[in-house]
C-alpha cells in the first residue's frame, strides 16, 4: 500500500522495540486489575478450558456483552504459554498497541515528514489513557488498531493521485473485524472519510471504491461469527448480543449514561500530558490553515467528528474516546514540528501550557505530601507506619509530582522548544516505570481478587456450594484465579439468607460488606467464619462454613 523508504524503517523498528520494552516491563509482577481485566481474562480462560470458541462464557454461563474474537486470541496465548498468567493475557494487547504505533508512525512519516511521523508515534505511545490501556487486558486497543489502520487506508485512497480501490478492501475487512472484536463503532472511519471527501471535493475518489465487494468483505467476519453463533445458540443469543446491546449503549439505557458535556471534562485529564497543548495547536491550525498538510486536515476532522459523535451517544466512558487518540497525536506532533522548524517563532504557546502543567503537578505533589497519608489511611483503614510498601508509595507519589512540577517550571524558564518536548516525554516514561515497578505492585493487595480466590479454593471441595452476593460481570475475577464457578448468583438480602440456610456446606462471597451487615442479623450467619478483603473501593467478605474451616485446621 505504501512505498517503503528503507532509511526510515530502522527508526520505526527501534521506536517499536523501545515502546514494547517499556510496556512489557514488569507486566506480570502485579495481578489483573478489577473488575474489567479479570473478567475479560476469565472469558478467555473459559474459552480455552471449556471450548467456548463461538459463544463466550463467563462463570460457565453465556456472556452476552461482547463477541468472541479477541477473547479467542487471548485464549490461544494462554494455551501457547502453558498457563493463564497476568503477563500472558496482557501480551496480545501490548503487541497490538506496539504494531499500531509502528504502522501509524511509518505512515505519518510517508505522508508528512520524518520528524512529524516520529513525534506522532512518541506522542501516541506516551499519552496517559493510551499507555494505560496498552498494558491492560481490554478490547479497546484492538478496536482502535482496526479503526486507525482503516482510516489511514481510506485517507491514502482519497488523497492520492492513483487509485487504491482494491486496497480499500483491507480497510473494510478491518472495520468488519473491529465489529466482532467489540462493536459496530468500528464503522466510524468510513463516515469520516466520506465527510472528508465531500468537504475537499474529492467525491470522485469515493466512486472508485468497489462498494459491493467492499461491503461483502466487511460483512465476512460478522457473517461467519453470526452463522456459527446461530447454529450454536439460536436467534435469542444474537438478539441480546447484537440488537439489545447496540440500542442500549447508544441510548444510554445500558452501559454508563453521562451528560453530553462529559468528554469536555474527561478527555483533557485522560489525554495528559499532551492535551495541554491541544488549544494552541488548534489555534495555529486555523492560523496556517492553507499550509496545513492534508493528513493533519483529515486528523482534525477525524478528531472533531469522533468527539461530537461520542458526546451524542448516551453511554459514555473515557475509554471510548481512544478512537480519536491517533488523530490527536498527529495534530500535536504537527504543532511541535512547527515550533522545531521555526514556523512558529513565538514560544508562549509552549511556555504557557508547561507552566500550567508545572503548577498542576506541583500543587498535586504538595496536596499528597500534606494529605496523602491521611487519605490512604482513611481509604485502606490501616496506618502507613505499619506497612512500608504503602509508605514508599506515599513518598514516591509526592516526590514524583513535585519534581515533575519543578522540571516543567524549568522547561518554561529555559524556553527551549525541544527541551519542552523531551521533558513531557520523560514525564510519561518515568510515570510508566514507576507505575509498574512501585505503584501497582504496592496497591496489588487491595486491588487484586487473587487473595480472596486463593482462600476460597483452600476451603473448597466438590460437595460445597459457592454463592456470589453481587454482580457476575463485576465480581467474576475470582474464578480466573481458582477455576471455581459460582453455583448461585443473586443480589438481594432474601436470597442471601436462603443461601446461608441451605442444607449442606456453603461458601459465600459478598461484594459489599454492608449488604450482609445491614440486612442480616449476626444470628443468621453465626455458623460461618467471615474474612474481610479490600478490593478496590469495596470491602468484600468471604463466608466459609465453620465446619469446613475445622476440616482445614
Amino acid at each position: 500500500m505504501i512505498k517503503i523508504r528503507k532509511n526510515y524503517v530502522p527508526a520505526v523498528i527501534l521506536l517499536a522495540l523501545l515502546i514494547f520494552f517499556v510496556y512489557f516491563f514488569n507486566i506480570g509482577n502485579y495481578d489483573l486489575w478489577s473488575p474489567d481485566e479479570p473478567r475479560y481474562a476469565e472469558v478467555a480462560r473459559e474459552t480455552a478450558v471449556e471450548g467456548n470458541w463461538v459463544i463466550p462464557h463467563l462463570n460457565n454461563r453465556v456472556y452476552y456483552e461482547k463477541p468472541p474474537v479477541f477473547y479467542n486470541i487471548i485464549a490461544l496465548t494462554g494455551l501457547i504459554n502453558g498457563e493463564f498468567s497476568a503477563a500472558a493475557v496482557r501480551f496480545p494487547v501490548i503487541i497490538t498497541a506496539v504494531l499500531l504505533i509502528a504502522f501509524f508512525t511509518y505512515y505519518t512519516i510517508t505522508k508528512i515528514d520524518f520528524y512529524t511521523g516520529l513525534l506522532s508515534g512518541i506522542i501516541l505511545a506516551t499519552t496517559g489513557q493510551f499507555f494505560w490501556l496498552a498494558m491492560r487486558v481490554n478490547l479497546d486497543i484492538p478496536l482502535v488498531f482496526c479503526t486507525t489502520i482503516s482510516a489511514l487506508i481510506f485517507f491514502h485512497h482519497i488523497d492520492s493521485f492513483y487509485s487504491y480501490k482494491w486496497r480499500t478492501l483491507i480497510a473494510f475487512f478491518l472495520m468488519g473485524l473491529g465489529a466482532v472484536i467489540k462493536s459496530p463503532i468500528s464503522l466510524l472511519p468510513l463516515l469520516v472519510v466520506i465527510i472528508y471527501a465531500f468537504l475537499n471535493k474529492k467525491t470522485k475518489k469515493l466512486k472508485e471504491i468497489p462498494w459491493i465487494s467492499a461491503f461483502v468483505v466487511m460483512l465476512i467476519p460478522a457473517a461467519v461469527w453470526l452463522y456459527l453463533a446461530y447454529n450454536k445458540a439460536g436467534f435469542s443469543y444474537i438478539q441480546i448480543t447484537v440488537l439489545d446491546q447496540l440500542i442500549g449503549y447508544s441510548t444510554g439505557s445500558q452501559g454508563h449514561p453521562q451528560p453530553f458535556y462529559y468528554y469536555l471534562l474527561n478527555f483533557p485529564v485522560l489525554a495528559l500530558p499532551w492535551s495541554i497543548f491541544l488549544i494552541p495547536a488548534i489555534y495555529y491550525y486555523n492560523k496556517f490553515k492553507i499550509k496545513v498538510p492534508n493528513l493533519v486536515r483529515f486528523s482534525m476532522l477525524w478528531f472533531v467528528m469522533v468527539f461530537i459523535i461520542f458526546s451524542l451517544v448516551g453511554s459514555k466512558r473515557g475509554v471510548y474516546l481512544l478512537q480519536l487518540y491517533p488523530a490527536f497525536s498527529i495534530i500535536i506532533a504537527w504543532f511541535f514540528k512547527l515550533h522545531f522548524d521555526g514556523t512558529i517563532r513565538k514560544k508562549y504557546s509552549l511556555v504557557i501550557p508547561v507552566l500550567i502543567l508545572g503548577i498542576l503537578f506541583a500543587v498535586l505533589g504538595g496536596y499528597i505530601f500534606f494529605n496523602g497519608e491521611m487519605l490512604i489511611q482513611e481509604e485502606l483503614d490501616f496506618n502507613l507506619n505499619e506497612n512500608p510498601d504503602y509508605y514508599n508509595l506515599y513518598q514516591g507519589l509526592y516526590l514524583f509530582f513535585t519534581v515533575t512540577g519543578i522540571l516543567f517550571f524549568l522547561s518554561a524558564a529555559v524556553r527551549n522548544k525541544r527541551f519542552v518536548f523531551y521533558i513531557t516525554v520523560l514525564f510519561s516514561l518515568v510515570l510508566i516505570i514507576l507505575l509498574k515497578s512501585l505503584f501497582l505492585p504496592a496497591v496489588n493487595e487491595v486491588k487484586s481478587e487473587r487473595y480472596l480466590a486463593e482462600d476460597l479454593a483452600e476451603a473448597y471441595n466438590k460437595n460445597v456450594e459457592v454463592g456470589l452476593w453481587g454482580s457476575l460481570n463485576n465480581d467474576s475475577g475470582f474464578v480466573f484465579y481458582n477455576g471455581i464457578y459460582y453455583d448461585y448468583i443473586f443480589d438481594d438480602p432474601e436470597s442471601g439468607k436462603e443461601f446461608l440456610e441451605r442444607p449442606g456446606k456453603q461458601i459465600l462471597i459478598v461484594n459489599e460488606a454492608d449488604k450482609l451487615l445491614n440486612n442480616l442479623s449476626e444470628n443468621e450467619y453465626r455458623d460461618f467464619e467471615i474474612k474481610k478483603y479490600r478490593v478496590g473501593s469495596d470491602d468484600m467478605l468471604l463466608l466459609i462454613e465453620k465446619e469446613l474451616m475445622e476440616g482445614l485446621n
